[in-house]
């Protein structure tokens, strides 16, 4: 075992599960990657202390994007066993790329609306409250999934949680630190907020949770962008939730729009037009 893992906990096995490695830190425990004995396969062991909310979501939710959850174990204390997800985090990603090609970014936006519309479209609603890139992993096979439920509430319609809740400087929505003047909540627009700000980030590899917390126009770090999405980031990421985009549904409507033909086509002119001036200038 690494010495990163042994600052974590000295257990080699938990259960019939082998412990591996320490993978990190979620919203609740620390996760382990181990491996399972009897069916041979890697699994994510999340250790879960007095908090059971996240097995709760988890065991009842269904997604290709959402990690599957194999059993609840007590060893000593409460672990939820899952499917382990390999790859790097988007946020890892970035910091090695550098920034999504705009392509890209508007595939893995759609990923993103698909899952975040998927838990907004439960009965009750499951609002994540915690999107965020180091919470989104990219695959192997490009895709990405989304992890650590331990953010999640049910959406309590009529009634604002005059509580501290988890928030990610930078991601969070304004209204999830209590600065709306009606007490720390959140609700669907406050995913669309993360939503915006992943985006945003994507685009320009200005990570916002970094100070001054990524203030510049998209256009600032891509002046070939769509100005389209520039607009929709900025209406994503609104202070007040009014002004947001209400639904996932009218924000995937919007973004379907961005990267079409008309943009690739100013976007060749544009550079085929610096490349003239460069041949002009070495004439």
């Amino acid at each position: 075992m690494g010495q990163c893992f042994m600052a974590e906990t000295d257990r080699t096995n938990i259960g019939k599960y082998i412990v591996l490695k320490f993978l990190g830190r979620g919203g609740e425990g620390s996760v382990y990657l181990a491996r399972d004995e009897d069916l041979q396969r890697m699994v994510a062991v999340k250790q879960m202390g007095e908090n059971m909310q996240e097995a709760d979501w988890l065991k009842r939710l269904r997604h290709p994007m959402l990690p599957i959850v194999y059993e609840l174990l007590w060893d000593k204390e409460w672990y939820l066993i899952m499917e382990y997800i390999g790859g790097v985090t988007l946020h890892s990603y970035i910091e090695r790329n550098g920034f999504v090609q705009e392509e890209q970014t508007l595939e893995w936006a759609q990923q993103l609306l698909d899952v975040t519309e998927y838990l907004h479209t439960r009965k009750p609603p499951v609002i994540y409250r915690d999107l965020k890139p180091d919470n989104i992993m990219v695959c192997p096979d490009g895709h990405l999934r989304l992890v650590d439920f331990g953010a999640a509430s049910v959406r309590n319609y009529g009634a604002k949680e005059n509580i501290i809740m988890a928030a990610t400087q930078g991601y969070a929505a304004p209204e999830q630190f209590g600065r709306t003047g009606q007490g720390a909540y959140a609700d669907e627009r406050s995913d669309i907020y993360a939503l915006g700000k992943v985006i945003y980030y994507m685009m320009t590899g200005a990570d916002p949770a970094i100070p001054p917390y990524a203030s510049l126009p998209v256009h600032d770090y891509q002046p070939l962008a769509d100005r389209r999405l520039e607009r929709i980031i900025h209406r994503c990421i609104e202070e007040n939730p009014a002004y947001r985009y209400q639904t996932v549904a009218e924000l995937r409507m919007k973004l379907a729009r961005c990267g079409g033909r008309r943009y690739r086509l100013r976007r060749r002119a544009f550079i085929r037009g610096v490349e003239k001036k460069i041949w002009l200038t070495e004439m």
